[in-house]
């Protein structure tokens, strides 16, 4: 719970939590980046200290977690990835090839040195290849490099 990850301390705006994240095993670079964008976005919470931690299921309006309340919500995700961008997309007639390299450029999928570090795969740097100007992501690829 909430209340077993924090040591509260006194800060300008009255006490405020620290957070005491434990983890298993060593991050990798992707998740210790995603972590850090955690904690700023609930450092700007304002906790209260006061009542109990519990634990509430939103996902349906009798806050009982079931396999159909489960599905529900995934679907719900499901349904805003598949956004009118992706309908287009998948009636464009190209090679099936192109369509799927369209739709990972779209879903940042594409097996650019940025991402092949974030799947912990070890590289000696990240600079584009071809340019040596800048990090390899599918913005730089598409968007940036003078060389492609």
């Amino acid at each position: 719970m909430v209340g077993d990850l924090t040591n509260w301390g006194q800060s300008r705006n009255g006490e405020s939590p620290s957070w005491n994240l434990g983890w298993r095993r060593e991050r990798f670079v992707w998740e210790k980046n995603e972590e850090d964008q955690l904690l700023a976005t609930i450092s700007k919470v304002r906790w209260c200290r006061k009542g109990q931690d519990r634990k509430v299921w939103v996902g349906d309006d009798q806050q009982v977690c079931s396999v159909k309340s489960g599905s529900m919500v995934l679907n719900k995700e499901d349904q805003m990835q598949t956004s009118k961008v992706f309908k287009l997309l998948w009636n464009i007639k190209i090679a099936p090839s192109a369509l799927v390299h369209a739709w990972r450029l779209l879903l940042d999928r594409l097996p650019t040195r940025v991402n092949l570090v974030k799947r912990d795969m070890q590289l000696t740097n990240m600079l584009c290849l071809l340019c040596q100007e800048g990090e390899e992501t599918s913005q730089h690829w598409f968007r940036i490099c003078k060389v492609v």
